[in-house]
């Protein structure tokens, strides 16, 4: 039982660190400038959050019948906005629970997490060369 219950305690931190590692100005732009349904859904199963996919359908079934009425302006820009606001309120928050300010150190977590290692400097920053 102690190996399923640390199971479930490494998958919850690695989630929580693969919503801290949202990289939310490349999000922003996705969402606003190509298909929005598409990215939410990439997003949603990179992080394992739903939520935010699931909120933004919500907006866009309010959205058709006033479409009707604004020629489908609020069922074009609530939803994707809707999305994003809450994938980079979820991305904030994780970093502020994990005590980590940049995507970067997300990744390192993932890393110690997976590995067990803690990761060296050339390892987070990105540099052909690893040392360990």
């Amino acid at each position: 039982m102690t190996d399923y219950s640390s199971f479930l305690q490494q998958k919850a931190r690695i989630d929580s660190a693969k919503q801290a590692g949202v990289r939310c100005a490349p999000m922003w732009l996705l969402h606003l400038f190509t298909l929005p349904p598409v990215v939410s859904v990439v997003y949603a199963s990179k992080t394992n959050n739903w939520a935010p996919t699931l909120w933004a359908t919500g907006v866009a079934l309010i959205g058709v019948p006033l479409a009707v009425f604004d020629l489908g302006l609020t069922f074009a820009v609530a939803p994707p906005v809707t999305s994003a606001v809450l994938f980079t309120t979820a991305a904030t928050r994780k970093r502020n629970e994990l005590g980590i300010v940049d995507p970067l150190q997300a990744d390192a977590v993932i890393h110690q997490v997976t590995v067990g290692a803690q990761p060296t400097a050339t390892q987070v920053t990105g540099n052909v060369t690893i040392s360990t």
